[in-house]
């Protein structure tokens, strides 16, 4: 195969035939530059067997061993576990979920090799869902030579073997670099962030030897990753200056307000505003009535009471007879928000209408008639208010919930169902507080207001650290709780990165629920569930026929139950602060509530879940909590999901390497004015969507 261009087709690279190019273009990989771009998500050290005898609980290890003896586990959790030794100690192999065919593969004599975190649970080592191969002694399947890279590959069917193969050979077959990249190593040189070009970090950070330092890597402190990290910082930073220029030379509609109109809206709330939230409004509808569009970020803790505060901007927009369109990254959470704004506006005289992917055929055709014709003023709605179809008379207000679930691309999509020569107002909101440092980079293009108050008569939520094995004792808590009036969410986290297995734990909890106790009316709510079945299942929990909700994260935001008081979150030690702390917020909504969230893990705590608990069980306050995740992340280990901002970031994350913004935007600096450097780095870090920048 001749030398490969990063512009090179993905087909043109050995391995990729159609149908595998159909699965890499599910992951965005069309070219050799997306495939090189393509960053694993974390390593495995394959390259050793360790001893049975020399395993460290909380470690990830790879051993070797013969299966003494295999079943089906049924007290307690459904469970496989196969019993291993080497000849030095031994270790269990444990399933939660399961086929039929794996149980049988597992035969007495089989040579076992695999790999996974080791648990001290009971006295007994155990590794939970290792990955694992087995086989025969005369054929032992070799070591891997590097630490192996682990790629978030989704719904792809390409498997992690495949993968690899392909970005090895592009990393083989790509020409030198051109003068431009030498122009940005010496940039780097010169700042001295790094001394490695593109290509030798590339080769570290997709097939680190054995040799590199495994806790800079799996700390993302390794000069490779380092050199990359910047590179895609400062090549974000110059997108936000792109952005900002161009917003500034555009206008927006003119949206007034007045006192009045905004007395009027608090007569019709069935709670009074606090302080907090009536000094927003007032920063949002003074941005509102001017011609230079308004971008600003209202941050503001679980439960402070955004969403009234954009409604209220809405309602300025409907009364100057604009239409306004709140996003929502769940069907759960769009519905609640359609109730609120009903209920809310019910003495005002104003078209309000809901559009998701459940949405009727009929219906649909109806709502945009009215969204054609400028009557519907307000539209509530998911992902589907994106798509084409969906058309809009005169757009003058984006509001966006939870703005990190949404992309550049779907913020641009709904930007452009309005003229050319407008610009709509933004509006984003988000529970996770961003730190000042980000604020002044990342976000400086943003104007950012804080809602600082709870809503009168909150109490603080009590949080409790508990092992699983200890989860039969919550049963006789969850009875009592329910027989006094209240309910409780229970929540279901993946063991693995798969929304299947989400769903089957949840599952069979409900069924281990019904199994434990007789008094408690038990529902269940996942991803899978058809939308009647679910919306029956939300609506008889929340009118109190159901006292127990055994859930999947699709109730992370949205789900508002006053009279729910506890919440149950299992393998809490997967998640990371920001989501237990929007999780934990689910519970004690009701007036002077005595709320509880009890967090369930498996095994031994690590260091960094440790100090995760601890801040869950020491503070309430999501600034607080944001602080405390940016110091945790800043000793290593990346928790939870991205605080991206919505910037679909391929390496950096903006808590854990916040340290190194200055340097980024020293080098951004300097390199911004080189038009064909930029365009370089937009296309390597930004790729299609270098021309949607202005919906940053």
């Amino acid at each position: 195969m001749t030398e490969l261009s990063l512009n090179s087709s993905i087909d043109d690279v050995s391995g990729v035939g159609p149908k595998v190019k159909i699965q890499l273009g599910k992951l965005g990989i069309e070219s050799v530059q997306d495939a090189l771009f393509f960053l694993p998500k974390s390593y495995e050290n394959r390259t050793k067997i360790t001893q049975i005898k020399d395993l460290e609980p909380g470690g990830a290890f790879q051993v070797e061993g013969e299966i003494l003896e295999s079943k089906v586990f049924y007290p307690g959790r459904r469970s496989f576990y196969a019993k291993i030794t080497d000849g030095t100690g031994f270790i269990q192999l444990r399933l939660f979920f399961f086929s039929n065919p794996q149980v049988q593969s597992f035969k007495n004599g089989l040579k076992i090799r695999m790999y996974g975190v080791v648990r001290n649970t009971g006295n007994k080592l155990e590794i939970f869902h290792p990955s694992y191969k087995l086989f025969n002694t005369d054929r032992r399947p070799p070591l891997d030579n590097t630490l192996t890279p682990i790629y978030s590959v989704g719904s792809s069917k390409i498997t992690q073997y495949r993968l690899r193969n392909i970005i090895k050979n592009c990393l083989g077959k790509i020409k030198n670099k051109s003068s431009l990249e030498r122009k940005i190593d010496e940039a780097f040189k010169e700042k001295k962030v790094s001394n490695l070009s593109i290509k030798e970090a590339l080769n570290i950070i997709h097939g680190p030897s054995i040799e590199d330092d495994i806790l800079k890597i799996k700390s993302f402190n390794h000069p490779a990753q380092k050199r990359l990290i910047v590179e895609e910082l400062l090549t974000n930073l110059i997108g936000v200056k792109i952005s900002t220029k161009k917003i500034d030379a555009m206008k927006s509609p003119r949206i007034s307000s007045s006192k009045t109109l905004i007395e009027k809206f608090q007569k019709n709330l069935p709670f009074k505003l606090t302080r907090s939230q009536l000094s927003v409004i007032q920063e949002i509808t003074e941005s509102l009535d001017g011609s230079k569009p308004m971008r600003r970020l209202v941050q503001g803790d679980v439960g402070s009471g955004k969403t009234v505060v954009a409604a209220a901007a809405m309602l300025c927009a409907a009364q100057n007879n604009f239409q306004s369109v709140l996003l929502c990254p769940t069907e759960v959470l769009a519905e609640q928000h359609f109730k609120n704004f009903s209920l809310w506006m019910k003495n005002e005289n104003i078209e309000i209408d809901l559009l998701t992917g459940k949405t009727k055929k009929n219906e649909w055709e109806k709502i945009n008639k009215n969204l054609i014709s400028g009557n519907t003023k307000i539209l509530i709605g998911t992902h589907a208010v994106f798509q084409k179809r969906v058309v809009m008379k005169n757009l003058a207000l984006v509001v966006v919930d939870e703005q990190q679930r949404f992309g550049v691309k779907q913020r641009y999509e709904i930007l452009r169902k309005t003229s050319e020569e407008l610009l709509p107002h933004q509006l984003f909101m988000t529970a996770t507080p961003i730190p000042r440092t980000l604020a002044m980079t990342m976000f400086a293009d943003l104007s950012v207001s804080k809602i600082t108050e709870l809503p009168p008569g909150r109490n603080p939520i009590t949080t409790s650290v508990m092992s699983n094995e200890k989860r039969t004792e919550l049963i006789q808590r969850l009875e009592i709780i329910c027989a006094e009036g209240n309910q409780a969410f229970w929540l279901c986290t993946m063991i693995e990165e798969s929304e299947n297995l989400d769903v089957q734990a949840a599952e069979s909890t409900k069924k281990w629920l019904e199994k434990n106790s007789s008094k408690l009316k038990i529902g269940l709510v996942h991803s899978k569930l058809a939308k009647a079945q679910k919306d029956k299942v939300i609506n008889d929990f929340r009118e109190g026929k159901i006292n127990v909700l055994v859930c999947t994260t699709v109730i992370e935001v949205g789900m508002d139950v006053p009279n729910a008081s506890l919440m149950i979150i299992e393998n809490a030690e997967r998640l990371g602060l920001s989501q237990l702390h929007q999780l934990r917020g689910r519970v004690g909504r009701g007036p002077d509530m005595n709320a509880h969230c009890v967090l369930l893990y498996e095994g031994n705590l690590g260091e960094t879940a440790e100090a995760r608990m601890t801040a869950m069980k020491e503070t309430n306050d999501g600034f607080k909590i944001s602080e405390i995740d940016l110091e945790i992340r800043g000793s290593g280990e990346i928790l939870g999901t991205r605080q991206s901002g919505g910037m679909e970031l391929k390496i950096a994350d903006l808590m854990r390497d916040a340290k190194l913004l200055s340097k980024s935007e020293e080098i951004a600096n300097n390199l911004s004015s080189e038009t064909e450097l930029v365009e370089l780095l937009m296309q390597r870090w930004i790729g299609n969507k270098k021309n949607l920048i202005a919906a940053q």
